[in-house]
């Protein structure tokens, strides 16, 4: 696996007086929707548990981060794109977990694993029955360039640098309390063959909406197990338990 990363130089900012929203659905709990389903094209109800792979979208149509998306990039031969900086109730998120690609028009996203990517000791509170993570978050734009991929970071154009959630709500969003039997496979950045658009290796964190035959082709086999086809569907076999390509526990 490849092993190059960047850094940011930059502070965490937990809470201000300003909310970024955002124009994702948002969910009987008044947080947002941000589950999204690759198949369907559509937000799916924040179902997932902490452990649980899932694809995490955003859409930012409507926000400045749309237009801004559109203007001539500050860094030279530069691109450019979403990230997002997280935090939960629980701890905070690996520091390399951050860039979003593009999904469809304004949809950006990743595949992830929250708890795979949650960096601090009490981190295994959050499996514990019942128990529910909530997700902080800021979301900003970025310049890349193949050589360079923070060529631009934590750029705002002139915006607050605020939260990200929905109007009157107290995070991004929540996880579905926790129970046990839907924890997925490890997963890394680079297992795919697109993980390249990150440059680096991450555990839990991959490119959104993975095409399955592609991202179970270049997986070490020694991580993920067996292959096989069952009504027309891709699954993984370890060690007894059977996953499906984007390594959900399958019961």
């Amino acid at each position: 696996m490849k092993k190059f990363f960047f850094f940011v130089a930059a502070s965490l900012v937990s809470a201000t007086m300003f909310a970024h929203t955002l124009n994702n659905p948002v969910g009987a709990d008044g947080r947002y929707i941000v589950r999204y389903d690759c198949a369907s094209g559509q937000f799916t109800a924040n179902d997932m548990v902490v452990d649980e792979t899932f694809v995490f979208a955003i859409d930012v149509t409507g926000t400045w981060l749309e237009e801004w998306l559109k203007g001539t990039p500050t860094a030279e031969g530069a691109s450019r794109g979403i990230a997002v900086n997280s935090w939960t109730n629980y701890g905070q998120t690996n520091g390399d977990f951050r860039r979003l690609k593009q999904i469809a028009g304004n949809i950006w996203g990743m595949t992830c694993n929250f708890k795979q990517v949650m960096i601090e000791e009490d981190a295994s509170k959050a499996v514990i029955k019942d128990s529910i993570v909530y997700v902080s978050a800021q979301i900003f734009g970025f310049e890349y360039t193949n050589d360079n991929a923070g060529a631009g970071w934590w750029m705002w154009a002139d915006q607050e640098i605020a939260t990200s959630q929905a109007d009157g709500s107290d995070c991004l969003f929540a996880f579905a309390p926790y129970v046990e039997g839907r924890t997925s496979a490890e997963l890394y950045a680079d297992d795919f063959t697109d993980g390249d658009i990150y440059g680096i290796e991450v555990t839990g964190y991959a490119a959104p909406c993975l095409d399955a035959l592609q991202a179970i082709d270049n997986v070490e086999v020694e991580k993920k197990g067996a292959k096989f086809i069952e009504n027309g569907m891709l699954y993984i076999m370890h060690n007894g338990v059977k996953y499906n390509a984007l390594g959900e526990m399958v019961k």
